[in-house]
């Protein structure tokens, strides 16, 4: 199961237009979450072993500037793999705009602007509705910089 989402990521990757000189490498985890000794959870990121139903898993993508200028205008757009969903209020980066699609990435918007066909009516889509994850980097990279961002998946 890991092999095929790990798939779908590497070719959303691909597709994206970017200066030459911006390098994406990007990582799949295991997300658990963890008892402290204190009795509060955390979510850890781990290497993937089995992901089963009901697990989640985590994407990282780490965007480098490997140029001697300031890359601007730096657009990552993923899918929500297949056979699952995305968990809500996961996707994270510093200093972008985290935008969803729910048709496939023919548009973005924020989650308050999204909405969907359902009984006839049209209403609010939910986190189980997205299809991909968007992030618009709010200013240049700079040379030799680099940013992570990322989000988490539960397999159905």
């Amino acid at each position: 199961m890991i092999k095929n989402i790990t798939l779908a990521l590497s070719l959303a990757l691909m597709s994206f237009i970017v200066s030459a000189e911006v390098t994406l490498t990007n990582t799949v985890f295991e997300v658990v979450t963890i008892t402290n000794k204190d009795g509060s959870q955390q979510d850890q990121w781990q290497q993937p072993d089995k992901i089963l139903p009901g697990e989640r898993v985590g994407y990282k993508v780490e965007v480098s500037n490997k140029g001697t200028e300031p890359a601007a205008d730096i657009v990552i757009a993923n899918p929500i793999p297949e056979h699952t969903v995305y968990v809500q209020g996961s996707a994270k980066g510093l200093e972008t705009q985290i935008e969803f699609s729910v048709d496939n990435g023919k548009t973005y918007a924020l989650p308050a602007e999204l909405f969907i066909e359902k009984d006839g009516e049209r209403v609010q889509a939910e986190a189980a509705d997205y299809s991909q994850v968007r992030w618009s980097l709010n200013k240049p990279l700079a040379a030799g910089a680099s940013t992570t961002v990322q989000y988490i998946v539960k397999i159905k």
